[in-house]
């Protein structure tokens, strides 16, 4: 067996399959072509001693559905629950995966048997330590309920504790993307203790018990989460590195308190009732940029806004229908009345930034083809009678309603019924995971370093895009090491995308957020956390 411990990268575990080497993210001022020209958000590097001490209070859009990360990792659940849980792997700040609760890990030459020896010492929040048939237990819960879980473990022929401290994983390919799967926030692969994951059965878990820098102590719904320093919290030694490296509590809680309404977060921010508030529209950046109490920060690493269909709704599994809707729509349109600013947000038919190697202007035409006209010779093929698409969106996600909102007006022009359903973001998950009741969602994705991790392209994440050759192509894309055949492999499955219209892609966008002077450490993805983080001045 080819040994590599600790190994640094994906990239070089990999050996050439995810090369990432001019991957540029949003943090220390890095930027993607077309990304905002604005000041740079803060680096996290400590111009002052930390302080430990006081209760951070952070302003969400609203009431994550739950806090179980196979569950579901909707933005609302992620940015909760990432304080409590930990994988073995986590992301480095160039979108990496390194070691966490690992403390070293081997792969063998072909790139079918991975061993991971865990980290001793570690302890879940009710005082146990860690240990391999943890980890056993919740990779095998996570592999039965998470989209990408489900994809990875369709391979997986043993996954066993080969003593307390060691987990051996099986495939029946070559894979050399599972740290990095196991790595992702979005992906969910975070370890509970076995007795927890056993009490849950096939629900979701009801103890939230992590080995992560903070423990839960109260979840009152639609008031507060409140979270507190676990005192008994191993960290490990090396340096912060994006999400991975160490994590220091140097705040005595955090409190997520549900906002909806984005001007009550940025007042609230302002007047010091909130030091960190989520989902900040783009066009107040020139004011809060000119307030000297107040930090916007600005997340250059792309994220993309789309609508996902439901191909099992007899509607939208009408492949010339959805050529329909995406011929319809005029994503720019709905980019400019969505994200505001022209720095905020780009069109662009590509899944990746054109830094990364994957980048590939494949589909384009299909893109770039708007407008009723473009629509008409779809609508005749699929027989379009005026039926309403059962489109679902967030009122506690102002940007997903708007885009939503929009698309309604576009597509109404173009002679399709659009029937706007609004709820909040909980209800929506709710719904969208049946496929009964909707047609089209709206949603926003973060960024992924490969796509054989976007979501909308598995059959078992909702709108359940399930094709043959789209499957066979990320099959080899997993499998494939050399980046100009990957690089092929993608052009072909992005093409697929378009033509197939599998979801529609409206382009990238960069978020806002906006935090207190007083907030220390802040860094800009990837995702958003509050460890390593310290306020200046509190009572």
């Amino acid at each position: 067996m080819a040994r590599i411990q600790a190994m640094p990268t994906a990239c070089a575990m990999a050996r050439g399959a995810a090369v990432l080497a001019v991957l540029v993210v949003g943090s220390l001022g890095a930027r993607v072509t077309g990304a905002p020209a604005l000041s740079a958000p803060a680096t996290g590097a400590p111009a002052e001693q930390p302080v430990r001490g006081g209760v951070l209070r952070v302003a969400h859009t609203g009431e994550p559905p739950t806090l179980d990360l196979h569950w579901t990792t909707g933005a609302p659940t992620q940015d909760v629950a990432i304080h409590l849980f930990e994988g073995l792997f986590a992301l480095s700040a160039r979108y990496q995966a390194k070691p966490m609760l690992v403390e070293r890990w081997s792969v063998s030459s072909d790139r079918r048997t991975y061993t991971f020896v865990l980290r001793r010492g570690v302890l879940f929040h009710h005082g146990r330590e860690l240990v391999a048939d943890d980890v056993v237990a919740s990779l095998q819960r996570w592999g039965r309920l998470a989209a990408r879980g489900r994809e990875l473990f369709r391979d997986v022929v043993e996954l066993a504790a080969v003593d307390a401290a060691t987990v051996r994983l099986r495939l029946r390919e070559a894979n050399g993307l599972v740290p990095l799967a196991l790595a992702i926030p979005s992906q969910g692969a975070v370890i509970y203790p076995r007795e927890v994951v056993e009490e849950a059965g096939s629900g979701p878990i009801r103890r939230f018990l992590g080995t992560g820098p903070y423990r839960l102590v109260e979840h009152t719904p639609d008031v507060r989460i409140r979270l507190e320093r676990f005192d008994r919290y191993r960290p490990r030694d090396d340096p912060p590195d994006g999400q991975a490296g160490r994590r220091e509590p140097y705040l005595d809680a955090i409190e997520f308190l549900p906002v909806p309404d984005a001007s009550v977060r940025i007042a609230g921010v302002q007047r010091g009732d909130y030091h960190f508030a989520h989902s900040i529209p783009t066009d107040e950046y020139p004011r809060l940029a000119t307030v000297p109490t107040v930090r916007p920060l600005v997340i250059t690493t792309p994220q993309w806004a789309g609508f996902v269909f439901n191909h099992r709704s007899p509607l939208t599994a009408n492949r010339a229908l959805r050529r329909a809707v995406v011929a319809a729509l005029d994503e720019g349109a709905i980019l400019r009345g969505v994200y505001g600013p022209r720095q905020f947000w780009r069109t662009t038919p590509s899944f990746f930034p054109p830094e990364h190697p994957l980048w590939t202007p494949a589909g384009e035409e299909i893109y770039r083809t708007r407008g009723p006209a473009a629509a008409r010779p779809w609508l005749a093929a699929a027989g379009y009678r005026g039926q309403p698409l059962r489109w679902m969106a967030s009122s506690e996600m102002p940007h997903h309603l708007t885009a939503a909102t929009i698309a309604r007006s576009q597509l109404e022009e173009a002679g399709i019924a659009v029937d706007l359903q609004v709820m909040d973001w909980a209800t929506l998950v709710q719904r969208r995971s049946r496929p009964e009741g909707w047609d089209v969602f709206t949603t926003t994705f973060g960024f992924v370093p490969d796509p054989v991790f976007l979501l909308p392209l598995l059959p078992s994440w909702p709108g359940w895009y399930d094709d043959r050759e789209m499957a066979a192509l990320l099959r080899l894309l997993t499998r494939h090491v050399d980046p100009a055949v990957r690089a092929a492999l993608w052009a072909r499955a992005q093409a697929r995308f378009y033509d197939q219209a599998v979801a529609v892609r409206l382009g990238d966008w960069f978020p806002l957020q906006l935090y207190r002077a007083e907030l220390r450490g802040v860094v800009g993805g990837p995702g958003t956390y509050h460890w390593n983080v310290w306020l200046a001045r509190h009572p």
